[in-house]
């Protein structure tokens, strides 16, 4: 059996999807993925899934949408009841996003190693389990919600990762028009827009560079009255001064020099 939350919750059983239809049941199930493997009090599944409108019924409701929960994944033992709450008890490598957090952590340590194209390998591997934002379309408690903001900044996280990796290995001509939807789409990530700017100047178009650079300065100051961060203005300097790191180093904003202070990129 197979789990998915990385995009709206799924079960895949025997290659063939299975319909969890109650809003509570895919919640109750959304709940115990997010901890797969753990124990989860019963106290907090009630209070998450009904919150004060519990009442002295709540234990009896959950045991009523676990029983039926159970029914439809077609296994008793699935969802196992342990000291005071319930763990769902799953294969290794079934739920996806512990998949993607194993892979994006190897893509990290690869980076991290200058095994560069093995790392953009795990990563691709890694983002490609991704079918849409974390748990999407499920209305579930504020819990559910932290989760999948949890996921999603991670994606986030290892989607930067596999652009580095990626302009480690010359792609920039081939990454621009993806990190331009990633910069329109999160406007404030400096490490995105750090990065378009890089491909772009490599690519040739330096003054398309600048451009971004001040692009996202208006934003930061009308929208937060803030100036870009201190990697940002010098990778903006390096590319005004074509510095030449920025084609002999590893293309990450903390590989710019200045002509202040110089520093060898380790990794070169």
């Amino acid at each position: 059996m197979e789990f998915r939350i990385l995009g709206a919750l799924d079960v895949i059983k025997d290659d063939r999807p299975l319909t969890v239809r109650s809003g509570k049941q895919q919640a109750l199930l959304a709940l115990l993925l997010c901890q797969a493997g753990k124990v989860v009090r019963s106290d907090a599944l009630v209070d998450a899934l009904w919150g004060d409108e519990a009442g002295e019924q709540g234990v009896k409701r959950l045991r009523l949408h676990l029983h039926r929960l159970r029914r439809t994944l077609g296994s008793a033992e699935a969802i196992v009841h342990r000291a005071q709450g319930y763990a769902l008890d799953i294969p290794t490598g079934s739920l996806d996003a512990h998949r993607f957090e194993s892979l994006a952590h190897q893509g990290r340590q690869a980076l991290a190693s200058g095994l560069v194209e093995r790392a953009s390998d795990l990563l691709h591997t890694a983002l490609a389990l991704w079918r849409g934002p974390a748990l999407s379309g499920l209305e579930g408690p504020p819990l559910l919600n932290q989760e999948a903001t949890r996921l999603n900044e991670e994606r986030l996280s290892a989607l930067g990762d596999c652009m580095d990796a990626d302009l480690r290995l010359r792609r920039h001509t081939d990454l621009i028009g993806r990190l331009s939807v990633l910069v329109e789409e999160h406007p404030l990530q400096e490490r995105f827009r750090g990065q378009l700017m890089l491909a772009l100047y490599r690519a040739g178009r330096q003054a398309e560079a600048l451009e971004v650079y001040r692009a996202g300065r208006h934003i930061l100051s009308t929208d937060l009255g803030l100036e870009p961060g201190a990697e940002l203005r010098r990778l903006e300097l390096a590319i005004l001064t074509s510095d030449a790191s920025l084609a002999a180093c590893t293309p990450t904003m903390r590989t710019v020099h200045t002509r202040r202070r110089r520093t060898r990129c380790p990794r070169c």
